[in-house]
């Protein structure tokens, strides 16, 4: 892989640990603001939602520069956006710094698939766009235990100086080593090879294997698209598809009892299960395992049976998250609790994903793009609501059950999206490339 490729590598992971950092020194944020947790939590909330309205913002100015300077510009208010909240004397200018450092998190990540796809011959394209995701499925298992090492060591505004200190790094990296002069080609026209990674359920009913399998779970959950692989009209009105919607409102309450839970995770360990702050680091890293297998899990559930990994992961995701109110209050069980709850978390994504594209038929890429947003919005709402739970006195433990109920909403629409299918007559694919954007 060409320097620039790990220049990439290291933005991405970066901002991928933006998404989870602050879970780890919540209470102490709380405390220092004379705040509730519950408000440390919005941080979280208007990330999520930062990130939704960010992307459309980018690709909108997107057109009419290059590449390059695009990497830079999201690099650059990312990296100012986490220096406001490491300066900000305040909550109001934390909240600043953290919706100024989402707004360039979506865009990122589809340019920097794009771009490191250009940088490489035919065949290693999969491999360098696998190399970019795998800084932020690093930040994934990472971010958490990082942050609440550095805050307890160094105090909470350290763990904002991290992300300033990776994402200065970062710059430094893509100002140096990106080299200029490459095209403003449209998407499509640089990953072909990546067509599986948006027609993953076409492909694997008709036998075929392709560079998907170079991309985890995760990665598949950062990809949106730019609808070109069919006309706007097209895409538009697969949206309107009742399979779509509900597949786009089953991920949005499938997936949002996971952050509900998680972003108050160090509260719940110190308070419900009684364990001291050592234990923080080595229980959000122990998470962060599970999150890998999960993602593992869940593309090899969607690749044999999607109907199946559908239902049966938000079914895991659902009786995990009501079974962490009870598992959360002994230390054993806690930590089989965090780490079979991680394996639960991101087991849902592939299936999630891959329902809403196989849904859109012929036109998969808008319909993609909005499931990403489905993610985003479900983290928001699942961290809005944890954290009201909390604050109103029913205890940090509370988040489970919150987030089981979100969940099993999620798992009600699940089973309608399987009966609706029944009804409805199939959408195939048509075998076009789709591009890759970053849209979570």
């Amino acid at each position: 892989m060409p320097l620039a490729v790990w220049a990439l590598v290291i933005a991405s992971f970066a901002m991928g640990a933006d998404e989870f950092i602050v879970a780890g020194v919540v209470e102490d944020i709380a405390a220092a603001l004379d705040t509730t947790i519950g408000a440390v939590g919005l941080f979280e909330t208007a990330y999520a939602l930062g990130v939704a309205i960010g992307a459309p913002l980018f690709a909108a100015f997107g057109g009419t520069v290059s590449r390059r300077t695009m990497l830079l510009t999201s690099a650059g208010i990312f990296l100012l956006g986490n220096l406001i909240s490491l300066l900000g004397p305040d909550y109001g200018w934390i909240m600043t710094g953290r919706i100024v450092a989402a707004l360039a998190h979506g865009a990122f990540f589809g340019i920097a698939a794009v771009f490191a796809a250009e940088l490489v011959s035919a065949k290693l394209k999969g491999r360098a766009i696998a190399t970019v995701f795998a800084g932020a499925t690093a930040a994934t298992i990472l971010g958490a235990p990082i942050g609440a090492a550095v805050g307890r060591a160094l105090g909470w505004r350290a763990t904002f100086g991290t992300l300033v200190l990776f994402g200065a790094i970062a710059m430094v990296g893509l100002l140096f080593l990106l080299p200029r002069g490459l095209g403003r080609a449209k998407v499509r026209e640089v990953a072909p090879q990546h067509d599986q990674a948006h027609q993953h359920g076409h492909d694997h009913q008709h036998g075929h294997s392709g560079d998907e399998a170079e991309l985890d779970a995760h990665a598949k959950m950062h990809m949106g698209s730019g609808g070109g692989s069919a006309p706007l009209k097209a895409q538009l009105r697969a949206l309107r598809r009742p399979s779509v919607l509900i597949g786009l409102v089953t991920t949005l309450f499938g997936y949002g009892g996971v952050f509900t839970s998680y972003v108050y995770l160090e509260p719940q360990l110190t308070e419900a299960t009684g364990l001291g702050d050592g234990w923080v680091t080595p229980m959000f890293l122990l998470f962060g395992v599970g999150l890998f297998i999960g993602n593992q899990l869940g593309g090899r559930l969607a690749d044999r049976n999607v109907r199946r990994a559908l239902v049966g992961t938000v079914a895991g995701l659902t009786v995990m998250l009501f079974a962490m109110s009870l598992l959360i209050h002994n230390p054993v069980t806690a930590i089989i609790g965090v780490l079979l709850y991680g394996v639960a978390a991101f087991s849902v994504v592939a299936p999630l994903q891959m329902w809403v594209m196989t849904k859109a038929g012929d036109a998969p890429d808008i319909a993609s793009a909005a499931n990403i947003s489905a993610f985003t919005l479900g983290s928001a709402l699942g961290i809005w609501l944890g954290g009201a739970a909390i604050d109103s006195g029913l205890g940090a433990a509370s988040v489970n059950w919150v987030g089981g109920v979100i969940s099993g909403i999620g798992l009600l629409l699940a089973l309608s999206a399987l009966w609706l299918d029944r009804i409805t007559p199939p959408q195939p694919f048509e075998a076009q490339p789709a591009p890759l954007t970053h849209h979570h």
